[in-house]
């Protein structure tokens, strides 16, 4: 199939919805991810992602699910192709590709807040109150490090996404800021003497489902 005929495979007004990667053909048309053609609000049948993967937050493997059908002919182009302008949005993508900021930060206040409940719960059986210092203090590091986490993952939905707008993005963004401020209360009663409130304790516990919409949705965007 030619890379032009592609584009025919839109996913609209039910036509399937083809994409390809590499060279390789996908069928999409039975995913969820990629109704009416469209997936995460800026990807579109008829593409080809092979520039997009690279920037995306999962690798091609993702592809592999799907029926392959066959490969796109490759035309060799003997002219030059003028050199482009890099522009800063560029810039930081390339420095994104190589550090992944974004999926590097965001283990350490997910694991953090874990092991934070965890040890209140073990201080709950146990009664010594190490325990529930100790989740304290990891507590307060998952809520140092949810800020340059919540930083990182503007950048990401910046060069990633463009900045598109759906449930997936909006629902991680503002349960993030659900979290960050519910971490620095918990961490403010405590300086003031409130740790062993009701409130506090909480306030602790549901930092889990807080947390868990944001890694669900997280993964809905990584594996769908």
């Amino acid at each position: 199939m030619k890379k032009e005929e592609l584009q025919n495979f839109d996913g609209k007004e039910g036509r399937k919805s083809y994409v390809s990667n590499e060279g390789k053909i996908y069928d999409v048309t039975e995913s969820k991810l990629w109704k009416s053609g469209k997936h995460a609000g800026k990807h579109f049948a008829g593409m080809d992602l092979t520039e997009a993967l690279k920037n995306a937050p999962h690798g091609a493997e993702v592809l592999e699910r799907y029926a392959r059908i066959g490969d796109i002919e490759t035309i060799r182009e003997t002219k030059e192709q003028p050199a482009q302008e890099k522009t800063v949005k560029d810039t930081v993508r390339a420095l994104y590709r190589i550090f992944h900021p974004h999926p590097m930060l965001i283990h350490f206040p997910m694991g953090l807040i874990n092991f934070a409940v965890i040890m209140q719960l073990i201080y709950y059986f146990t009664g010594y109150p190490s325990f529930s210092t100790a989740g304290f203090y990891a507590l307060a590091t998952a809520a140092v490090f949810l800020v340059p986490t919540i930083v990182s993952g503007f950048v990401s939905w910046w060069v990633n996404y463009n900045l598109t707008r759906n449930k997936i993005f909006l629902t991680k963004i503002t349960f993030s800021f659900i979290l960050l401020f519910m971490c620095a209360v918990e961490v403010l009663v405590v300086f003031k003497g409130g740790e062993e409130s009701l409130f506090y304790n909480v306030m602790m516990f549901l930092n889990v489902p807080v947390l868990g919409v944001i890694g669900f949705n997280g993964g809905k965007l990584s594996w769908g």
